[in-house]
């Protein structure tokens, strides 16, 4: 039987983002994390190099399953508030792997300033085109 990296990888990437909103990178522990990949402790260091870089990778892809997995809609701020609001009440586990990031790695991400100014752009966009619109079709004042 041949041996998938990329499905122990993700293994591994799942049962550290359980352990590290759990317990933060202090309290994560290798052989918890490798036990619950059901691997040997040795691959996590072949995969990720040390705990560290792998909190990393798991900060990493922490936007993808938190408000990136949720669609974006600029024409309904306040539902995608909503959907946002009821996917995190769904998954406690990001809401926990936030207050760790904040502390043990509170600066920025590349991806965080990116999400947000996409996000920006658009409602922007919207603004404006409500605006020429709002102009085109607004009676004349007299």
């Amino acid at each position: 039987m041949s041996r998938d990296s990329n499905a122990t990888r993700k293994r591994l990437l799942d049962a550290a983002f359980a352990e590290f909103a759990a317990y933060g990178i202090a309290g994560a522990r290798v052989d918890r994390i490798a036990e619950a990949a059901g691997v040997n402790k040795r691959l996590i260091y072949v995969h990720f190099g040390n705990k560290e870089q792998l909190f990393d990778e798991v900060l990493q892809r922490a936007p993808a399953a938190g408000a990136e997995s949720v669609p974006f809609d600029v024409e309904d701020l306040p539902g995608y508030a909503g959907a946002i609001f009821d996917h995190l009440v769904t998954r406690p586990d990001l809401m926990r792997l936030r207050p760790w990031k904040l502390l043990e790695r509170p600066s920025a991400t590349g991806l965080e300033p990116d999400a947000f100014r996409r996000k920006a752009s658009e409602v922007a966009k919207a603004r404006s085109s409500v605006a020429v619109l709002l102009r085109r079709w607004s009676p004349p004042t007299s």
